[in-house]
């Protein structure tokens, strides 16, 4: 049995903006009602941007999980194809999967941040003290990257480094701004709230660009993918 899924990705990178265009508009708002005028109704956490186990969380868990699909196909067709890269694309896929947990369970903060408060005392933008294993990290995958993005066509390889430019730039770049703000001032207050809704959405909308150039590598360089369902007898019948 063959399926095949037709997907154009302007309309799924346009769909997956109005989402972030509305977690957007909400978590600014929520944050105002909260720190504005003392609004403490415990509805306004499901769109908090800077909260886990909530509505923005799950939707970055799910579309961070779609990238680690879109990545996993691609992997397996470059192996067919025997493509020496396609390791790459299977770590790749690992690492999202990793994201999308993260997003979900804060994990670098649960593995990382309590170990190294033990040892280490800075603030200022290292205030999240995360940040130095997380910029090491970003660096490391850049080295170990950097053939594998000059093989990539140069639409693609744009687009891979604009979406991870706007990612990072959030995750750690406004990190980093956050973390100077609640060391000088602290985090109790409408400037930071909102200082971290746009590290958030900063994030997402690297995510969706990351998608769009997924599913346009995937039309244009890859043979059409075919779903294929074999169905066989149950031998206990």
């Amino acid at each position: 049995m063959k399926f095949i899924i037709s997907v154009s990705p302007n309309r799924v990178a346009f769909s997956l903006s109005i989402w972030v265009l509305f977690f957007a508009v909400a978590g600014c708002i929520v944050q105002v009602l909260r720190y504005g005028f003392n609004y403490q109704e415990r509805w306004i956490s499901l769109f908090n941007l800077d909260r886990e186990i909530n509505y923005p969380s799950w939707y970055s868990s799910f579309t961070l999980l779609f990238c680690a699909i879109l990545l996993g196909i691609i992997a397996t067709a470059k192996k067919k194809q025997g493509d020496r890269y396609f390791g790459h694309w299977k770590a790749l896929g690992f690492i999202f999967v990793f994201f999308s947990l993260d997003e979900i369970l804060s994990l670098h903060e649960i593995l990382i941040i309590n170990d190294l408060r033990k040892t280490l005392d800075l603030g200022g933008i290292f205030y999240f003290i995360w940040v130095i294993p997380g910029a090491i990290f970003v660096v490391v995958t850049g080295l170990a990257y950097f053939n594998f993005l000059r093989h990539l066509p140069r639409k693609t390889r744009d687009f891979f480094l604009l979406a991870s430019s706007i990612y990072v730039g959030g995750a750690l770049g406004m990190e980093m701004v956050c973390g100077y703000y609640a060391d000088a001032v602290g985090q109790r207050n409408l400037i930071y709230r909102l200082m971290a809704s746009v590290e958030e959405i900063l994030e997402m909308v690297g995510v969706i660009v990351f998608i769009y150039a997924l599913l346009s590598y995937i039309g244009f360089h890859l043979e059409t993918i075919d779903l294929r369902f074999k169905i066989v007898d149950n031998p206990d019948r």
